[in-house]
């Protein structure tokens, strides 16, 4: 019940706190007053179901719904509620360290979870788990990836106690298969490189989180050493990851200009720029449609300043920033979309990805695992690019 005593600048207000715990008063603002008037419906929804369902309820699994229909009801799916346990978990994801079976998962723009990569050494490397395989279950839970929610639950019905067994059901080339994998202690690097025939360095970043803007600078360090004649950085099939990472390597490999810039509802705009040092050495920038956000704002950024050449196929098109809440009292966070990124002449991927300079298809159906120019059609391109000048 609310009881107004006053409707000018503050009102006097009552309610039930919920199932014996008493009432509550206070003097509220007309704008506080609005508020509780618009929530009404929904504690009249609860104490209703409390009182009535013809079986008992747990009152927090109620909130955690009412929470998720929240987040859920803006169509983002990049917007979503951590619980304490999920975050903890994401957090794992992040620094590389976790007992599962070592993949790197994506949604898919079509509503599904695909495989885009699988860690050398891994669980599911050994159990025959393909990059490209679609996830349709876990131990018989159907899962999908229409948003960040349902990609959360596959990942945790993925990790267990070392040991252990899971089943995923995946789709591989239109068969529906069954694949068990024994869970082990995954350490994952989020970044690799080497030195490919001609002299030439190559970086592979999974995912921009963990170690990859450390590895990334120590393979910087020993290319120069080496006096490599030219670079490709490896971002296919790459999610994403933190800002302040993509930002750092990209401030390595740009001259002196904006990098990227992210743009918020109310018009503030933050932005990031490369100084002028930086490794100068012909570059090439592969890019799928599995590269996503931050592996689109490196490809933007080489392209707006004419750094380099992107190359492969148009990307993922995510061209949204995301802010993390964290709730101290439990430790729960909101992942919610904050702003929107644009590159240096201003175009923003949302939608439309970033087109590589040069557009070539992968031959096969998945990546080799090992970089290989003469296997992989699409590195063997990049790597005749760095030669490729004036076009």
């Amino acid at each position: 019940m609310i009881a107004v005593i006053s409707s000018t600048v503050t009102l006097f207000v009552s309610g039930r706190l919920g199932r014996g715990a008493g009432e509550w008063r206070r003097w509220v603002s007309q704008a506080e007053y609005d508020t509780i008037q618009r929530y009404s419906r929904l504690d009249e929804v609860r104490e209703t179901m409390l009182k009535d369902y013809y079986r008992d309820l747990d009152e927090d699994a109620l909130i955690l719904g009412a929470i998720r229909g929240m987040t859920g009801s803006i169509g983002d799916p990049y917007t979503f509620y951590y619980t304490p346990e999920e975050l903890k978990k994401a957090n794992e994801d992040s620094e590389g360290v976790y007992y599962g079976i070592g993949t790197l998962l994506q949604n898919t723009t079509d509503g599904e979870i695909v495989v885009v990569r699988i860690f050398p050494g891994a669980p599911a490397e050994g159990a025959g788990l393909h990059v490209g395989d679609v996830i349709l279950a876990v131990d018989g839970n159907p899962v999908t990836g229409v948003d960040g929610r349902s990609y959360l639950e596959a990942v945790r019905r993925m990790r267990g106690g070392e040991g252990t067994r899971v089943t995923l059901t995946v789709r591989r080339d239109g068969a529906r298969m069954a694949i068990p994998i024994e869970r082990g202690d995954v350490k994952v690097s989020y970044a690799s490189y080497q030195v490919l025939p001609g002299n030439i360095g190559y970086i592979n970043i999974s995912q921009f989180s963990g170690d990859a803007s450390q590895v990334f600078h120590e393979a910087i360090d020993a290319f120069r050493s080496l006096g490599i004649e030219g670079l490709v950085v490896d971002v296919r099939n790459n999610p994403g990851g933190l800002l302040d990472q993509v930002v750092d390597i990209a401030d390595a490999l740009l001259p002196k200009g904006l990098i990227v810039c992210t743009k918020q509802r109310d018009g503030a705009r933050t932005d990031y720029y490369s100084d002028e040092k930086y490794y100068d050495v012909p570059l090439s920038v592969l890019v799928n449609g599995m590269s996503a956000s931050a592996s689109e704002i490196l490809a933007a950024s080489v392209q707006a300043l004419e750094r380099g050449r992107v190359v492969g196929l148009t990307t993922y098109g995510k061209g949204v920033v995301q802010s993390l809440q964290t709730f101290r009292d439990d430790g729960a966070g909101l992942q919610l979309t904050t702003a929107s990124y644009y590159d240096a002449v201003d175009r923003c991927p949302q939608g439309v990805g970033v087109k590589p300079d040069v557009e070539v298809a992968l031959e096969g159906t998945t990546l080799p695992l090992e970089p290989d120019p003469v296997s992989d059609n699409q590195l063997a391109e990049a790597i005749r690019q760095l030669s490729v000048k004036g076009e």
